[in-house]
């Protein structure tokens, strides 16, 4: 923004020492101008190459630039008058800046204060307005000061619109930050599925629409059998392929409204709405064991085949989500029990 009003100062200089050439402002005038706005505008170039600027609250040298050109900019329309649309026009361009960091009651008072500083400064200058001649110099001099001008307007939109992308972009960056929270929130680095809090809260809220619909679910518990002899003959590397493996498994073969969850380890579990029978969830869950037991591991466990167990209970009227998980478990620990690769419904 300094270098802009270099700019902005450098341009008005000139347009000024062009009037000036033709008679229609004195030499004294151009240059006290020229001199006033350069001094101004060295000072902040100053502030800010020193970094002066950082001891005091952001926003200052916004507010200092604005309000120093405006004293200026009124100053020189009471004492020249006659290049008064000179003047007013470049404190549009001032005000424009103030979009950058203004507030919506800074604009206000702002607005106020132009309005009543220039009607100021034009009854001061009343006694010495004259008509600049319109000569084809002249004329072609106003002509410049408007293209110039045109083109500052088009400098700060396009700071404008560098802002806008920049916005645009962080919100980008932060609708991806908040979905990457999100799914770190809810679900398994490792493997995609739902973590524990996550299933937890979902299990939750299904056992109180059973509760509202009298329409009951079922949940299941999985493990992996032996999955401590995989980690320990094939590595950790390996039982974490055959642990997302398995997730894939198990995403391919239960129906869009089931969820699936990390309960821990090797231990997973899966909710089951509208399931009205344990036997209907028992299909489901048969068919992820067959699907297991049929897949080739070889890729990953070179001789080695990965079965799991489970335990599967259907929720009764009124019964707390630990008891009903505390029967899907004993249900894991009877199909354990009884050799492995298979399922246990409780009853």
């Amino acid at each position: 923004m300094t270098a802009l009003t270099v700019v902005n100062t450098l341009l008005q200089g000139v347009i000024i020492g062009l009037y000036a050439w033709s008679g229609a402002v004195s030499w004294t005038v151009m240059a006290s101008f020229t001199a006033l706005s350069l001094a101004s505008t060295l000072c902040f170039t100053t502030a800010v190459a020193l970094h002066w600027n950082l001891r005091f609250p952001d926003g200052w040298l916004l507010y200092a630039q604005i309000g120093i050109n405006f004293v200026i900019q009124l100053t020189f329309l009471a004492i020249a008058p006659q290049l008064a649309t000179v003047f007013l026009v470049s404190l549009l361009v001032t005000f424009n800046f103030a979009m950058l960091g203004f507030t919506p009651r800074q604009f206000l008072y702002a607005w106020l204060g132009f309005g009543a500083l220039t009607a100021l400064a034009l009854v001061l200058g009343r006694p010495h307005f004259a008509d600049i001649p319109a000569t084809d110099f002249n004329i072609f001099v106003l002509w410049l000061f408007f293209f110039l001008a045109v083109r500052r307007f088009a400098v700060i939109g396009a700071q404008f619109s560098h802002l806008r992308e920049q916005l645009s972009e962080k919100n980008r960056q932060l609708t991806e930050s908040l979905e990457r929270i999100n799914e770190l929130a809810t679900h398994d680095d490792l493997t995609g599925a739902f973590n524990r809090r996550q299933f937890m809260q979902l299990l939750s809220e299904e056992r109180d629409r059973a509760n509202r619909t009298h329409q009951t679910f079922s949940v299941a518990i999985f493990d992996l059998d032996h999955f401590k002899s995989v980690n320990d003959r094939f590595g950790h590397q390996a039982g974490d392929a055959v642990l997302k493996e398995f997730c894939e498994l198990v995403h391919d073969g239960m129906r869009s409204t089931d969820r699936f969850a990390r309960y821990g380890g090797e231990e997973f579990v899966m909710l089951m709405p509208a399931t009205t029978q344990a036997d209907s969830a028992g299909v489901a869950v048969e068919r992820i064991r067959a699907a297991a037991e049929r897949k080739d591991w070889g890729h990953i466990l070179h001789g080695h085949i990965v079965t799991m167990s489970a335990g599967v209970a259907t929720y009764r009227s009124n019964e707390s989500i630990e008891e009903l998980l505390a029967r899907a478990d004993a249900a894991l620990y009877e199909a354990k029990h009884k050799g492995r690769n298979r399922f246990v419904v409780s009853t």
